[in-house]
Order: structure tokens, then sequence, then C-alpha cells
């Protein structure tokens, strides 16, 4: 503790004789919180040393940053006491580590959501993640960024029902069946983005929703093709804007996208299987 409170009043002072800190404060308000809202909290709260106008500006910080890569679970705790001390949280990204306790990360996402969370951010490299109870259902959460995690299906009788941003980065799945009943529990889905990686087990994504209006992939992350079909399956009647990088499928199927307004394809496949209503090609094109 006494290194820990050293280290913390050596970088108060080098914040305090720092002059790019004297410019910042002759910003407004508003921009002073937008800058702050993408340092880690910890740096944020920091803040409050450098001067009488610093003291209580971070208070109004509703954009809260974790990183436990290097930390202990005793520091996630405190954490998320320092959120259930919180009034407002709208939007929290977490990169947690396995000696974070799933009891703990359950306790973090219900503070939150108590504080009208609206964007959440998880990565993390646990053999299984499943949602907490206090999503399903939940209206207010807008934004879901899901990155390097293995996911649990979610049960049939709930839904997250006011998500309409789904990012799926690097993601494990249970099965290839998986995704589709992913995206069947978000009925306001318009924004999906999905990044496969050599991480990711699903062989074909079948990607798709009545709501869906933006969409995005990137599969040039591998380093070696994986043995069988794999690929994607676009089934998106209500798509409006489309990009795909893909150098590494040999099966992609697009359903029609009556709707499509802007596109950006550049494809690549190896061995493509034709089949009926498909269009499977190399080309880079924009619309």
């Amino acid at each position: 503790m006494r290194n820990q409170d050293r280290r913390r009043g050596i970088m108060t002072n080098q914040i305090r004789r720092s002059p790019r800190w004297g410019r910042l404060s002759e910003f407004p308000d508003e921009l002073l919180l937008k800058i702050l809202s993408f340092l880690p909290s910890k740096d944020v709260v920091a803040t409050s040393a450098i001067s009488k106008r610093w003291k209580s500006l971070w208070k109004e910080v509703k954009k809260f940053r974790y990183d436990a890569t290097p930390s202990y679970p005793q520091t996630f705790q405190m954490f998320a006491l320092f959120i259930r001390s919180r009034s407002n949280v709208e939007s929290l990204q977490l990169k947690l580590n396995p000696n974070n306790s799933r009891q703990d990360f359950k306790d973090l996402v219900n503070y939150a959501v108590a504080r009208s969370l609206r964007e959440l951010r998880i990565e993390m490299l646990y053999k299984s993640f499943e949602f907490p109870q206090s999503l399903y259902l939940y209206p207010q959460l807008e934004t879901l960024i899901l990155e390097k995690l293995s996911l649990v299906d979610i049960p049939s009788n709930v839904s997250l029902i006011g998500v309409k941003k789904l990012h799926l980065l690097s993601v494990r799945f249970s099965s290839d069946e998986s995704v589709t009943k992913l995206l069947s529990r978000c009925p306001l889905l318009e924004d999906l983005v999905v990044r496969r990686s050599t991480y990711t087990n699903v062989m074909v994504f079948t990607v798709g929703g009545p709501t869906l209006k933006c969409l995005s992939i990137d599969n040039t992350s591998g380093k070696s093709r994986p043995e069988g079909v794999h690929g994607f399956v676009i089934n998106a009647p209500s798509l409006r804007c489309f990009s795909i990088k893909d150098t590494f499928s040999n099966y992609v199927r697009f359903g029609d996208m009556p709707e499509l307004v802007k596109a950006s394809v550049n494809i690549v496949c190896d061995q493509p299987i034709p089949t009926e209503r498909e269009t499977v090609q190399s080309t880079s094109s924009k619309m």
C-alpha cells in the first residue's frame, strides 16, 4: 500500500507540473469530459488532484473503462464499489482476466444496469461466458460489444430487447446454430459487426434478421483455412449498408437485399460451392 501511495503521489505531481494539463484546462467542460471518457477510470479519478476545477469535474464522467490484465481480484472489487457509488453509468468497457470471478462480474454489471447502462463492452478469455440475468429484458442497453470470449447460449424464454448495435469480435459459440439463436434474441438489432479469427470456432455464420440495416464482416485475420465448408450465409432483407472483407471463406451466400444503398465487397473464395440463388465472387465493388 505504501508503494502504491508513493506512486500515486508521484503521478499527481507529474500531472500538476505537466504544461499540457494547463492548456487542457482552458477547454470547455463538455470537451474535457469527452477526453476523460477515453481514459481508464483510475486515471480519470487521478485528475481530481490537478486543480480546484478538476477536483469535481471527473464526477460528471458517465463512461468508465477498466483493464484487469495486470490487476488483482481486490482491485476489481474496488472498481465495482466505485461503479456502485456513481449516480449514472452510460458506458462500461471491461477487459477482464480469469482472476476475476463470475460473481464479481455479475455484481458489477448489476450495479451498472441499476444506473441506466446503455453500452457494455466485454473482453476476456473465460472458458465460458454467460450473460448476467439483469441484461435480459432490459430495454436501455442499446450497444453490446463482445470480444475474445466463449459465449453460452441465451435461454429461449428471454431476450436482449434493447440491443440495436452488436459487435461479435473473435467470439466462440457452442455451435453454428448458436449464432442464429443469439441474433434472434435481439429483436431490435440494426447494426451488426462480425470479426472472425482463429479463436472463432463457427464454420458457417448465418447472419441476418428482419430489422438489420448495417452489416460489417471482417474475415481476414486468420492464419490458415479450416477444413470443410466455412463462410457466411447472409439473409437481411432490410439491409441498407453492407461491408465485407473475406480472404478465408470457401462458401459465401447472399440473400435478397432490396433496400441496399451502399456496399463494399472484397472477397477471395477458395473452391466456392455454387448453390441455387447464390452469389460467390472474387471482387471489390461499391454501390
